[in-house]
């Protein structure tokens, strides 16, 4: 029984040995001019470490998203006093990005921060941070001028409470659609695809 936990230990340290080999320490060749790096270096502060070739967690996210209310209203991040409702992420940015409003829990008192996010939660993400930094903007307010999304083969699967956002952000230029024309609503988001919203970001006109 012995050699046999021996063996299983073994070879779950091989397994996590290989996960740290294989983690992508710097962006892919077709990211690496699109990539924000400052907003990189701010995630790794956050996280401890930084993959760019994998999905991208909630909890990675809203630190992105944080980043990226600060970067485009030009301002330090505040203190925020709001209390920790969440049972499962004690991440202090992950709670100001709540407080702020840019993110939420998926229950009451749970933000679930090692799921991957969807790119139509991305949108949604976003949006509120537009929402927050645009003087009398709201999704509710431009709704009637924002483009169709028929075009894409997949226009179809978005949710309808992301759609709005999906459409905005689509106009905006931060989600663009894959090489076989569909949008991906449903898909998750690698690290350095939100490094590059990140940076796409912080240019675009509202």
């Amino acid at each position: 029984m012995k050699k046999v936990m021996a063996v299983l230990l073994a070879t779950v340290m091989v397994f996590a040995l290989c996960a740290t080999c294989f983690a992508q320490d710097e962006p892919s060749e077709w990211a690496v001019g699109e990539v924000d790096y400052r907003a990189a270096e701010f995630l790794k502060s956050a996280m401890g470490s930084l993959d760019y070739a994998k999905s991208i967690t909630r909890e990675e996210f809203a630190v992105v998203a944080l980043y990226i209310y600060a970067a485009v209203s030009d301002m330090e991040l505040p203190e925020m006093s709001v209390e920790n409702p969440f049972t499962d992420c004690n991440n202090p940015l992950v709670v100001t990005a709540y407080g702020l409003g840019l993110v939420k829990g998926v229950s009451d008192n749970e933000f679930s921060p090692e799921a991957s996010v969807t790119r139509e939660q991305i949108c949604v993400m976003l949006s509120r941070i537009a929402e927050k930094l645009v003087p009398n903007f709201s999704l509710e307010t431009v709704k009637d001028y924002l483009p169709s999304v028929d075009t894409f083969a997949d226009g179809k699967e978005i949710s309808a409470w992301a759609l709005n956002s999906v459409k905005m952000m689509v106009m905006a230029g931060l989600i663009k659609g894959t090489d076989e024309g569909k949008i991906n609503p449903l898909g998750n988001c690698t690290v350095q695809e939100a490094l590059i919203i990140a940076k796409r970001a912080q240019n675009v006109q509202f």
